[in-house]
């Protein structure tokens, strides 16, 4: 594992991991034990018999054996998604309309701490763009498909370079391999727990592709029952080694019931200081970057 809290990340075609430090996870002492720290994944291919499952699985149960991990509601799980050949406009129109119109079911199912998060923003509510505009959410994906190019329609999803949103397209401006970052898991402490927010990720964004067309969207209310036929709909290979599996899915939906939404609230006024630590996590980023250093890379291990 590379050292990136104080290290510049120079490792074997990026194919380790990496802990950094980050200065939005509270903790009871500063500057002393225990620490707030990030694990960031090497960028994993996922394909038949790929074995990126076994890799999360060998650092959990590494860290969960010669220490001790815990999490607070300050932690959060990132899951970062590119796809081979790159996304399209069109691909990339059908995902940002099915995030705004999947929004309230996401709403009902995440945990509270991962509600009204000025890390992980309403892409609708809190966007400049749409909610700011008083711009309902069929206006809003109406927006979406008349942008015209990729550059357009990443900034109408993430105004003003601002990534702290639930969805953030902004690495698709950087790379061909760029990817879009799902922001809003919940602290994970366990292979388990983050498998439940990778796979919610990756189903979604397949299934927007396959089926999230604005007629489509149209059809069905934002519900948590609708969510889940949507991707089912999208008849994804389940239970194959190295793709999906189902099984993480049905944690993440849990008991709700089909007709559960819950619309987001607006963020809100940050306190001073909310208001402090968002200014030094974007100051902190600018610096330095490991996830991104990445990201401008190929997959590695697979």
């Amino acid at each position: 594992m590379h050292n990136a809290i104080d290290e510049a990340y120079l490792g074997p075609q990026f194919a380790e991991w990496s802990l950094d430090s980050d200065s939005t996870i509270e903790m009871p002492n500063r500057g002393g034990a225990p620490w707030g720290l990030e694990s960031i994944s090497p960028i994993f291919r996922v394909h038949e018999n790929s074995t990126w499952r076994q890799h999360i699985e060998f650092l959990w149960n590494f860290l969960r054996t010669d220490f001790q991990v815990n999490a607070n509601t300050s932690c959060g799980t990132h899951v970062n998604l590119s796809r081979a050949g790159g996304y399209s406009i069109a691909d990339l129109k059908k995902i940002c309309q099915s995030i705004i119109h999947f929004e309230p079911a996401f709403e009902a199912l995440l945990p509270e701490d991962r509600l009204s998060n000025e890390y992980a923003r309403s892409n609708w509510l809190d966007n400049t763009n749409f909610g700011h505009q008083n711009l309902s959410r069929k206006q809003s994906i109406a927006a979406i498909q008349r942008a015209s190019s990729m550059r357009e329609l990443v900034l109408l999803m993430n105004p003003n370079h601002d990534k702290m949103f639930g969805w953030n397209f902004l690495y698709l401006l950087n790379s061909p391999n760029g990817t879009i970052e799902f922001r809003r898991g919940a602290a994970c402490t366990s292979a388990q727990q983050v498998f439940v927010y990778i796979e919610i990720a990756m189903s979604f964004i397949e299934a927007a592709i396959q089926l999230g067309t604005m007629e489509n969207l149209e059809r069905v209310p934002g519900t948590v029952g609708s969510l889940k036929r949507f991707i089912s709909a999208a008849r994804l290979p389940n239970n194959v080694p190295g793709l999906y599996d189902s099984r993480y899915l049905s944690l993440f939906f849990g008991n709700k019931s089909d007709s559960t939404f819950r619309e987001p609230k607006p963020l809100g006024r940050l306190s001073a200081y909310q208001l402090s630590k968002l200014r030094k996590k974007k100051e902190d980023d600018k610096k330095q970057n490991v996830a991104m250093v990445k990201m401008l890379r190929e997959p590695y291990w697979s």
